[in-house]
């Protein structure tokens, strides 16, 4: 059984997360318009940096729909898209992004949900806490994701003359997603992306699906002068505040664990479409996501007390025990229904 088939439990991925990612964004952009006051001593001063005005570049997306990403082998449905990126530099820590993807193959067969290539056009606002190198962003997106050959009506009056008449079919498509950026040179930028698309696929129903992206990006124009923050390494990461904040996580993480498996053996399915690659798989699986997911936090930690955004270092464990303990919560709810 799906998780959008319980209504209760399918509301809490879709609403629950971007809450949760509107949440940073409020925290990235309070502090990318104001660093953390100058550190005191020998320390450096920050040095300054070039952000060019305008990007264009070559984008790869996984687009996950229906039977992509899980254990149906015989997945008609094409999921490789590559296409274009373009990007307009309002501020150093403010940018509006738009991409244009389309799936080189076309499905094998078609439906009335689905058939031929898919085509996805999205625009809108990235956040980001920048350094001179790399940098964290939240990204919201709406736009559209296009079928191109949709069975839309059946002809014939009898069984042995029935065709189908096709076209192309469009949905509304939003999604919110964390991403990292590295900046090998003041005009090449690359970042990676993982995003939770949210998908209208008819007039009472909507899914979510885990959408992962890479970019490689080339500045144009004329270029914005900023000063990159320094590296703040008087002050030590692991201290008593970020210990227990990692630790609250981790336990939040497992509480997740261990109930996400039980409603699994119960036969139902994932509805987290970022755990879901993996857990689907048991406990291997399960362990291999937390670890990630604990790893990849503890990082994104350490990069931001480096360049001394210290709200948001502490904010995001807070932010990801509090999704992991209300998820765990809803666990326990739905192992207490037959499947």
């Amino acid at each position: 059984m799906t998780l959008h088939n319980l209504p209760g439990c399918y509301a809490r991925i879709v609403l629950l997360r971007p809450a949760v990612y509107l949440l940073l964004a409020l925290a990235v952009s309070s502090v990318a318009c104001g660093q953390a006051p100058p550190i005191t001593g020998d320390t450096i001063s920050p040095s300054t940096s070039n952000l060019p005005r305008f990007e264009v570049g070559l984008q790869m997306t996984q687009i996950r729909t229906y039977c992509v990403g899980t254990t149906d082998e015989t997945c008609e449905i094409p999921s490789f898209a590559l296409g274009l990126n373009g990007t307009w530099n309002v501020k150093r820590f403010l940018a509006i992004d738009a991409n244009y993807v389309v799936t080189p193959s076309a499905g094998t067969g078609s439906t009335t949900a689905y058939g031929g290539r898919i085509s996805e056009l999205m625009a809108g606002v990235r956040v980001e806490a920048r350094a001179k190198r790399y940098g964290y962003y939240i990204e919201a997106q709406p736009g559209y994701l296009r079928w191109s050959n949709v069975i839309t009506g059946v002809n014939g009056r009898n069984p042995d003359s029935v065709f189908f008449d096709s076209g192309s079919v469009t949905h509304f498509i939003s999604d919110v997603g964390l991403g990292v950026e590295f900046s090998p040179s003041s005009r090449i930028h690359v970042r990676g992306e993982l995003a939770d698309l949210i998908y209208r696929y008819s007039s009472q129903s909507w899914v979510n699906d885990f959408q992962p992206s890479v970019s490689v990006n080339y500045g144009l124009g004329k270029s914005l002068s900023w000063a990159s923050p320094q590296y703040d390494d008087r002050n030590p990461f692991f201290t008593t505040l970020n210990d227990a904040l990692l630790a609250g996580s981790a336990l939040a993480i497992s509480a997740d664990a261990i109930t996400t498996q039980r409603f699994i053996a119960s036969g139902y399915r994932e509805g987290d479409p970022l755990a879901r690659p993996l857990v689907k798989y048991g406990w291997s699986g399960q362990v291999a996501a937390s670890a990630l997911e604990l790893g990849a936090e503890t990082l994104a930690m350490y990069g931001l007390h480096r360049i001394r955004h210290h709200w948001i270092e502490r904010i995001l464990p807070v932010g990801v025990a509090t999704t992991h303990a209300v998820l765990a919560y809803n666990n326990t709810k739905i192992s207490d229904k037959s499947p």
